[in-house]
């Protein structure tokens, strides 16, 4: 088969419609592929976000995880996602740090006895501080009990006055 240069001008374009439609269909599969997979990312970014924020780095007192510059942090940052984007329970990495490193690797330590008391104790304090300044308050804007000079006057007391009210005109 010997090809005319009218058949060799219509292959080109043949084979360009063809690979032009391939590209298209990758092209078009592609975001939906990409977007299947990068649908879960963000939500496990923002589950490892919030946890690297509630829990505190054993490595640097008084930070978070998420706020420890150290290297082991940033470790144990990485740890912890790549453990969460295995499928592994938020509540299952917990269990096990405070299984670790006790209670205080948390930075809401109310899930505890002694967090309970120590979210206890100053809520009480406020709340019978708030009584006290209401009982105070009352107390002090309260009108005082004057009285009255009819109420309180005995008969003698009522004609003294009157006569020296009829004085004064």
């Amino acid at each position: 088969m010997t090809l005319t240069p009218s058949h060799a001008s219509m292959r080109p374009s043949a084979g360009r419609w063809l690979g032009g439609a391939i590209v298209l269909a990758l092209v078009a599969l592609a975001p939906s592929a990409s977007g299947a997979q990068a649908a879960p990312s963000p939500d496990i970014d923002a589950q490892a976000q919030a946890l690297f924020r509630e829990v505190m780095s054993p490595f640097c007192p008084g930070l978070t995880l998420a706020d420890c510059p150290s290297q082991q942090a940033f470790e144990m940052r990485g740890d912890i996602e790549r453990r969460l984007k295995n499928g592994e329970s938020r509540q299952v990495i917990v269990d096990e740090l405070v299984a670790t490193y006790g209670a205080q690797i948390l930075s809401d330590p109310s899930d505890t006895p002694i967090g309970r008391v120590v979210w206890g104790v100053p809520i009480v304090l406020s709340v019978l501080a708030a009584g006290a300044l209401a009982l105070f308050l009352r107390r002090v804007t309260r009108p005082r009990d004057v009285g009255t000079a009819d109420a309180e006057a005995t008969p003698s007391e009522r004609r003294r006055l009157d006569e020296e009210l009829a004085a004064l005109d």
